[in-house]
């Protein structure tokens, strides 16, 4: 779908791989730029068995053609020729380097909208305000924005989220701007630069956090107890956790069903307790009593293996689910139909890989198998360029 399109990538990490990776998976022709000893993600932690290359690089970076010039005149001339042909640019390169890299001209002609050229900025704190500039990461974002608050316990430090979800937000918002632009250019046959950073993909993503705590003496509403209660670990049954919730947002009093299911499990004096509305919802799910009442469920759901109480939850029209393990949640059936992943050979290794997320009805996505090795395809590339043979070896490591 989006076959024909030249997308150079000069970022390193999560958010600007991660947004290159989804418009090749679309269609488009990525370059990777990897200047000195490549992107730093190459010698992450683990590798695969058989792999030179990090798992979380090989992830990021499939289907990906590595262009890896040397820092010479004739390699930033290269550099600079393959930018004034391509559609995009994703860089999470400061103003400064870019300048360094011969860059800075045709950046501020698409800034201008003097060319057709869209340039898709990362970093930390963005473009403009007093934190321009300053070094940064995901977990500086996240203490920024105040996801530290949703994990851990009151009087307890702050803790991290597990995921990148800095990093990969960004990303996701980088391809949502690249198409955007390019929907814009297809009328103007402008292109723009456009900014984006780690901390506002993180605000922009609180969005019900933020209006929940529009009254920041009560903080209630959904998910913004955070610190305030104790870590959530599901509800335990007789062979691991669940997650479940009755009431639900549909009409005034929410989804019938609670009171039966507590019968059934022979919690019919729930019905009568004052703590218990009755629809559930403020016993389950993220109700205001769920912490005080946990330990009466609990007594009740050791009679019951987990997959069994999640039917049971389910027959009476409430949400559960259970707690998977990842090789479970890869194995289940749900899984397997949407073909979230896939299993592919490269180099004689199999390795499993994620699909895009959304599936079309008349249009296809790429799987790519494998990520390329540093400066694989600078040959290939400089002889697209045009580039005579003095100069390309000028430009070869």
């Amino acid at each position: 779908m989006l076959k024909g399109l030249k997308v150079i990538e000069l970022a390193e990490g999560v958010a600007g791989p991660l947004a290159a990776l989804r418009l090749g998976e679309l269609g488009a022709d990525v370059v990777k730029v990897e200047l000195a000893n490549g992107d730093y993600m190459r010698g992450a932690f683990p590798a695969a068995d058989g792999d030179t290359d990090a798992a979380a690089f090989i992830a990021l970076n499939r289907g990906k053609r590595s262009f890896a010039p040397r820092q010479t005149a004739a390699g930033i001339r290269g550099l600079q020729m393959l930018v004034e042909r391509a559609d995009i640019l994703i860089s999470d390169r400061s103003d400064r380097q870019l300048a360094e890299l011969g860059l800075d001209a045709v950046v501020a002609a698409s800034e201008r909208g003097e060319s057709s050229l869209i340039v898709i900025s990362l970093s930390p704190w963005g473009r403009r305000g007093p934190l321009r500039g300053r070094q940064g990461s995901e977990l500086t974002a996240q203490a920024m924005a105040g996801y530290t608050r949703y994990l851990g316990a009151l009087g307890q430090p702050a803790r991290r989220l597990g995921a990148d979800v800095a990093s990969v937000g960004t990303g996701t918002f980088a391809v949502q701007a690249a198409l955007a632009a390019l929907y814009s250019r297809a009328k103007t046959n402008r292109g723009q630069r456009v900014d984006l950073s780690l901390v506002n993909s993180l605000l922009a993503m609180k969005s019900i956090h933020l209006a929940a705590q529009s009254n920041p003496d009560e903080y209630k509403g959904p998910r913004v107890g955070g610190a305030n209660h104790p870590p959530e670990l599901g509800w335990g049954a007789r062979d691991g956790r669940i997650f479940m919730a009755f009431g639900g947002s549909v009409g005034p009093t929410g989804r019938a069903g609670w009171a039966d299911f507590v019968r059934a499990i022979g919690l019919e004096r729930l019905i009568d307790d004052p703590r218990c509305d009755k629809t559930g919802r403020s016993t389950t799910g993220h109700g205001a009593h769920v912490h005080e009442m946990r330990a009466t469920y609990e007594e009740a759901f050791a009679a019951y293996s987990a997959e069994k109480l999640v039917d049971l939850i389910r027959e009476h029209r409430g949400n559960a689910s259970v707690y998977y393990r990842l090789d479970q949640t890869l194995e289940h059936a749900q899984t397997q139909t949407l073909g979230v992943v896939r299993e592919v050979e490269s180099d004689g290794n199999t390795r499993k890989v994620t699909r895009f997320p959304a599936r079309f009805d008349r249009l296809q996505t790429t799987v790519h198998r494998r990520a390329p090795a540093l400066g694989e395809h600078t040959l290939q590339i400089a002889t697209e360029l045009g580039l005579g043979a003095d100069e390309i070896e000028m430009l070869l490591r």
